[in-house]
Protein backbone atom coordinates (compact mmCIF):
# COMPACT_ATOMS: atom_id res chain seq x y z
CA UNK A 1 0.00 0.00 0.00
CA UNK A 2 1.03 3.61 -0.52
CA UNK A 3 0.68 6.28 2.16
CA UNK A 4 0.09 9.99 1.62
CA UNK A 5 1.61 10.79 5.02
CA UNK A 6 3.28 8.78 7.76
CA UNK A 7 3.86 11.13 10.70
CA UNK A 8 0.98 11.28 13.16
CA UNK A 9 0.63 13.14 16.44
CA UNK A 10 0.60 10.81 19.41
CA UNK A 11 -0.04 10.87 23.15
CA UNK A 12 2.81 8.35 23.49
CA UNK A 13 5.35 10.99 22.44
CA UNK A 14 5.15 14.02 20.21
CA UNK A 15 4.66 11.93 17.09
CA UNK A 16 4.50 8.33 15.94
CA UNK A 17 5.33 6.42 12.76
CA UNK A 18 3.65 3.08 11.97
CA UNK A 19 5.54 1.42 9.08
CA UNK A 20 2.99 -1.38 8.80
CA UNK A 21 -0.77 -1.81 9.00
CA UNK A 22 -1.45 -5.00 10.93
CA UNK A 23 0.64 -7.18 13.22
CA UNK A 24 1.83 -10.76 12.90
CA UNK A 25 2.21 -11.34 16.64
CA UNK A 26 -1.52 -12.00 17.12
CA UNK A 27 -1.58 -11.11 20.83
CA UNK A 28 -4.97 -12.02 22.26
CA UNK A 29 -5.05 -9.02 24.61
CA UNK A 30 -4.37 -6.49 21.83
CA UNK A 31 -7.37 -4.23 21.30
CA UNK A 32 -6.10 -2.51 18.14
CA UNK A 33 -7.97 -4.89 15.77
CA UNK A 34 -11.17 -4.03 17.63
CA UNK A 35 -10.35 -0.34 17.71
CA UNK A 36 -9.62 -0.16 13.98
CA UNK A 37 -12.46 -2.54 13.00
CA UNK A 38 -9.93 -4.27 10.78
CA UNK A 39 -10.77 -7.96 10.61
CA UNK A 40 -7.54 -8.66 8.71
CA UNK A 41 -5.25 -6.90 11.22
CA UNK A 42 -3.69 -10.14 12.45
CA UNK A 43 -4.04 -12.03 9.18
CA UNK A 44 -2.57 -9.73 6.54
CA UNK A 45 0.08 -7.09 7.18
CA UNK A 46 0.14 -4.21 4.72
CA UNK A 47 3.48 -2.58 3.92
CA UNK A 48 3.77 1.17 3.39
CA UNK A 49 6.04 0.79 0.40
CA UNK A 50 6.66 4.54 -0.01
CA UNK A 51 7.28 5.22 3.67
CA UNK A 52 10.89 6.36 3.24
CA UNK A 53 10.33 9.15 0.67
CA UNK A 54 7.12 10.22 2.41
CA UNK A 55 8.88 10.51 5.76
CA UNK A 56 11.77 12.43 4.19
CA UNK A 57 9.31 14.88 2.62
CA UNK A 58 7.47 15.43 5.87
CA UNK A 59 10.67 15.96 7.84
CA UNK A 60 11.91 18.49 5.27
CA UNK A 61 8.54 20.21 5.54
CA UNK A 62 9.17 20.84 9.26
CA UNK A 63 6.12 18.89 10.36
CA UNK A 64 8.14 18.04 13.48
CA UNK A 65 10.63 20.31 15.23
CA UNK A 66 14.17 19.10 15.85
CA UNK A 67 14.27 17.25 19.16
CA UNK A 68 10.70 15.99 18.91
CA UNK A 69 10.05 12.53 20.36
CA UNK A 70 8.89 9.82 17.97
CA UNK A 71 7.32 6.64 19.36
CA UNK A 72 7.66 3.50 17.22
CA UNK A 73 5.06 2.29 17.01
CA UNK A 74 1.67 3.20 18.43
CA UNK A 75 -0.48 0.60 16.64
CA UNK A 76 1.85 -2.22 15.62
CA UNK A 77 5.18 -3.79 16.52
CA UNK A 78 7.83 -2.04 14.41
CA UNK A 79 10.04 -5.14 14.49
CA UNK A 80 7.51 -7.83 13.63
CA UNK A 81 8.85 -10.52 11.24
CA UNK A 82 7.97 -8.68 8.03
CA UNK A 83 10.43 -5.94 9.00
CA UNK A 84 13.21 -8.46 8.36
CA UNK A 85 12.29 -8.32 4.67
CA UNK A 86 11.31 -4.68 4.09
CA UNK A 87 13.54 -2.76 6.57
CA UNK A 88 11.06 0.11 6.84
CA UNK A 89 11.56 0.57 10.57
CA UNK A 90 15.34 0.71 10.11
CA UNK A 91 14.93 3.33 7.37
CA UNK A 92 12.51 5.38 9.47
CA UNK A 93 14.75 5.35 12.54
CA UNK A 94 17.78 6.32 10.47
CA UNK A 95 15.90 9.26 8.93
CA UNK A 96 14.49 10.43 12.26
CA UNK A 97 17.81 10.31 14.10
CA UNK A 98 19.67 11.94 11.20
CA UNK A 99 17.11 14.75 11.41
CA UNK A 100 17.82 15.35 15.10
CA UNK A 101 14.74 13.64 16.50
CA UNK A 102 14.51 11.48 19.62
CA UNK A 103 13.25 7.93 19.15
CA UNK A 104 11.50 5.61 21.57
CA UNK A 105 11.06 2.03 20.40
CA UNK A 106 8.77 -0.52 22.02
CA UNK A 107 8.78 -4.06 20.72
CA UNK A 108 8.50 -7.75 21.53
CA UNK A 109 11.17 -8.68 19.02
CA UNK A 110 14.93 -9.27 19.26
CA UNK A 111 15.14 -8.17 15.61
CA UNK A 112 15.85 -4.69 16.96
CA UNK A 113 19.42 -5.87 17.65
CA UNK A 114 19.99 -5.79 13.90
CA UNK A 115 19.89 -1.99 14.07
CA UNK A 116 22.27 -1.62 16.99
CA UNK A 117 24.72 0.22 14.72
CA UNK A 118 22.27 3.08 14.09
CA UNK A 119 20.90 3.11 17.62
CA UNK A 120 24.34 3.15 19.26
CA UNK A 121 25.52 6.01 17.07
CA UNK A 122 22.71 8.16 18.49
CA UNK A 123 22.36 6.55 21.93
CA UNK A 124 21.77 9.88 23.69
CA UNK A 125 18.52 10.26 21.73
CA UNK A 126 17.29 6.66 21.80
CA UNK A 127 15.36 4.45 24.19
CA UNK A 128 14.41 0.84 23.51
CA UNK A 129 11.75 -0.97 25.50
CA UNK A 130 10.49 -4.54 25.52
CA UNK A 131 7.00 -5.67 26.45
CA UNK A 132 7.08 -8.60 28.89
CA UNK A 133 3.98 -9.85 30.70
CA UNK A 134 5.52 -12.93 32.29
CA UNK A 135 7.80 -15.87 31.60
CA UNK A 136 7.62 -18.34 28.73
CA UNK A 137 5.04 -21.09 29.13
CA UNK A 138 1.41 -21.92 28.47
CA UNK A 139 0.13 -18.38 28.93
CA UNK A 140 2.60 -16.90 26.46
CA UNK A 141 1.84 -19.59 23.92
CA UNK A 142 -1.89 -18.94 24.22
CA UNK A 143 -1.90 -15.15 24.50
CA UNK A 144 1.11 -14.28 22.30
CA UNK A 145 1.10 -17.23 19.87
CA UNK A 146 3.28 -15.68 17.16
CA UNK A 147 5.45 -13.35 19.23
CA UNK A 148 9.11 -14.10 20.02
CA UNK A 149 9.85 -15.84 23.31
CA UNK A 150 10.20 -13.77 26.45
CA UNK A 151 13.70 -15.17 26.97
CA UNK A 152 14.76 -13.84 23.55
CA UNK A 153 13.41 -10.39 24.45
CA UNK A 154 15.33 -10.32 27.72
CA UNK A 155 18.49 -11.46 25.92
CA UNK A 156 18.06 -8.66 23.38
CA UNK A 157 17.48 -6.19 26.19
CA UNK A 158 20.76 -7.26 27.74
CA UNK A 159 22.69 -6.83 24.47
CA UNK A 160 21.31 -3.34 23.95
CA UNK A 161 22.10 -2.36 27.53
CA UNK A 162 25.63 -3.67 27.12
CA UNK A 163 25.96 -1.45 24.04
CA UNK A 164 25.22 1.58 26.21
CA UNK A 165 21.61 2.08 25.13
CA UNK A 166 18.89 3.22 27.50
CA UNK A 167 16.51 0.27 27.87
CA UNK A 168 13.23 -0.16 29.68
CA UNK A 169 10.81 -2.99 30.43
CA UNK A 170 7.10 -2.55 29.91
CA UNK A 171 5.15 -5.00 32.05
CA UNK A 172 1.67 -4.81 30.69
CA UNK A 173 -1.09 -5.35 30.45
CA UNK A 174 -0.85 -7.23 33.75
CA UNK A 175 -2.51 -10.60 33.24
CA UNK A 176 -3.88 -12.52 36.27
CA UNK A 177 -2.34 -15.94 36.73
CA UNK A 178 0.58 -15.07 34.49
CA UNK A 179 2.15 -11.73 35.39
CA UNK A 180 1.43 -11.94 39.11
CA UNK A 181 2.54 -15.59 39.24
CA UNK A 182 5.85 -14.92 37.44
CA UNK A 183 6.75 -11.45 38.69
CA UNK A 184 9.14 -12.58 41.45
CA UNK A 185 11.21 -14.55 38.94
CA UNK A 186 10.81 -12.07 36.08
CA UNK A 187 12.07 -8.97 37.88
CA UNK A 188 15.62 -10.24 38.63
CA UNK A 189 15.98 -11.25 34.96
CA UNK A 190 14.95 -7.76 33.89
CA UNK A 191 17.40 -6.21 36.36
CA UNK A 192 20.24 -8.40 35.17
CA UNK A 193 19.47 -7.32 31.59
CA UNK A 194 20.49 -3.80 32.59
CA UNK A 195 17.21 -1.91 32.25
CA UNK A 196 17.11 1.66 33.49
CA UNK A 197 13.33 1.84 33.89
CA UNK A 198 10.30 -0.36 34.43
CA UNK A 199 6.68 0.60 33.87
CA UNK A 200 3.55 -1.36 34.67
CA UNK A 201 0.22 -1.06 32.91
CA UNK A 202 -3.24 -2.46 33.55
CA UNK A 203 -5.60 -4.30 31.26
CA UNK A 204 -8.09 -2.15 29.38
CA UNK A 205 -11.08 -4.28 28.41
CA UNK A 206 -12.46 -2.68 25.28
CA UNK A 207 -15.74 -4.12 23.97
CA UNK A 208 -15.09 -7.55 22.52
CA UNK A 209 -11.66 -8.01 24.10
CA UNK A 210 -12.78 -10.28 26.92
CA UNK A 211 -14.34 -12.65 24.39
CA UNK A 212 -11.15 -12.58 22.32
CA UNK A 213 -9.07 -13.52 25.39
CA UNK A 214 -11.53 -16.25 26.37
CA UNK A 215 -11.22 -17.76 22.90
CA UNK A 216 -7.42 -17.79 23.17
CA UNK A 217 -7.50 -19.43 26.59
CA UNK A 218 -10.19 -21.93 25.60
CA UNK A 219 -12.53 -20.96 28.41
CA UNK A 220 -14.13 -18.14 30.41
CA UNK A 221 -11.92 -15.11 31.01
CA UNK A 222 -13.78 -13.31 33.79
CA UNK A 223 -10.57 -12.42 35.63
CA UNK A 224 -9.76 -9.91 38.37
CA UNK A 225 -7.40 -7.70 36.38
CA UNK A 226 -7.41 -4.75 38.79
CA UNK A 227 -6.32 -6.73 41.85
CA UNK A 228 -3.54 -8.45 39.90
CA UNK A 229 -2.38 -5.08 38.59
CA UNK A 230 -2.17 -3.59 42.08
CA UNK A 231 -0.28 -6.62 43.44
CA UNK A 232 2.23 -6.51 40.60
CA UNK A 233 2.69 -2.75 40.82
CA UNK A 234 3.48 -2.93 44.54
CA UNK A 235 6.07 -5.66 43.95
CA UNK A 236 7.67 -3.74 41.10
CA UNK A 237 7.80 -0.57 43.19
CA UNK A 238 9.57 -2.38 46.02
CA UNK A 239 11.97 -4.17 43.69
CA UNK A 240 12.79 -1.02 41.72
CA UNK A 241 13.51 0.91 44.90
CA UNK A 242 15.88 -1.77 46.22
CA UNK A 243 17.72 -2.18 42.91
CA UNK A 244 18.15 1.41 41.74
CA UNK A 245 15.69 1.10 38.85
CA UNK A 246 13.32 3.92 38.00
CA UNK A 247 9.60 3.14 38.17
CA UNK A 248 7.90 5.19 35.48
CA UNK A 249 4.33 5.68 34.37
CA UNK A 250 3.37 3.74 31.24
CA UNK A 251 2.80 5.84 28.17
CA UNK A 252 2.98 9.39 29.44
CA UNK A 253 3.64 12.38 27.26
CA UNK A 254 7.38 12.80 26.85
CA UNK A 255 6.68 16.50 26.53
CA UNK A 256 5.71 16.74 30.20
CA UNK A 257 7.90 18.84 32.45
CA UNK A 258 9.81 17.31 35.35
CA UNK A 259 7.51 19.06 37.80
CA UNK A 260 4.36 17.70 36.21
CA UNK A 261 5.77 14.17 36.46
CA UNK A 262 7.11 14.16 40.02
CA UNK A 263 3.86 15.15 41.67
CA UNK A 264 1.67 12.36 40.22
CA UNK A 265 4.43 9.82 40.82
CA UNK A 266 4.66 10.73 44.51
CA UNK A 267 0.89 10.55 44.79
CA UNK A 268 0.93 7.12 43.15
CA UNK A 269 3.60 5.75 45.47
CA UNK A 270 1.77 7.16 48.49
CA UNK A 271 -1.42 5.43 47.36
CA UNK A 272 0.43 2.15 46.95
CA UNK A 273 1.89 2.35 50.46
CA UNK A 274 -1.49 1.33 51.84
CA UNK A 275 -2.14 -2.42 52.25
CA UNK A 276 -3.78 -4.08 49.27
CA UNK A 277 -7.41 -4.92 50.08
CA UNK A 278 -9.47 -7.62 48.47
CA UNK A 279 -11.20 -6.76 45.26
CA UNK A 280 -14.60 -6.88 46.98
CA UNK A 281 -13.58 -4.21 49.51
CA UNK A 282 -12.42 -1.72 46.87
CA UNK A 283 -14.90 0.95 45.98
CA UNK A 284 -15.28 1.72 42.30
CA UNK A 285 -14.32 5.33 43.06
CA UNK A 286 -11.05 4.27 44.66
CA UNK A 287 -10.21 2.01 41.72
CA UNK A 288 -10.88 4.81 39.27
CA UNK A 289 -8.72 7.20 41.30
CA UNK A 290 -5.77 4.79 41.21
CA UNK A 291 -6.31 4.18 37.53
CA UNK A 292 -6.18 7.89 36.72
CA UNK A 293 -2.85 8.15 38.50
CA UNK A 294 -1.28 5.67 36.08
CA UNK A 295 -1.69 7.73 32.97
CA UNK A 296 1.65 7.60 31.23
CA UNK A 297 5.35 6.92 30.71
CA UNK A 298 7.73 9.80 31.45
CA UNK A 299 11.45 9.42 30.92
CA UNK A 300 13.78 11.20 33.31
CA UNK A 301 16.49 10.32 30.78
CA UNK A 302 14.94 12.56 28.10
CA UNK A 303 13.62 15.18 30.50
CA UNK A 304 17.13 15.84 31.73
CA UNK A 305 18.67 15.57 28.26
Amino acid sequence: MRCSNCISKSSLGDFTVNPYVGCEHQCAYCYVPLLTHNGDWEKQVKVKVNLQPTLARELLGHKAKTGSVFFLSSLTDPYQPIEGKYNLTRAAISSLLSSGMKVVIQTKSPLVIRDIDILSAHRERVQVGFTVLGLDGAYRESLEPSAPSVSSRINAMSKLSDAGLHTFAFIGPVFPGWTDADIDELLPQIRDAGVKEISVDRMRLRPGLQEKIASALGGPADLDYDSAYIRVLKKVREFASKNGIILTHPFSSWRSSTASFVSPLRALLAALSAPVKSASSHSSGSARTRTRLMVSHVSSHFLSG
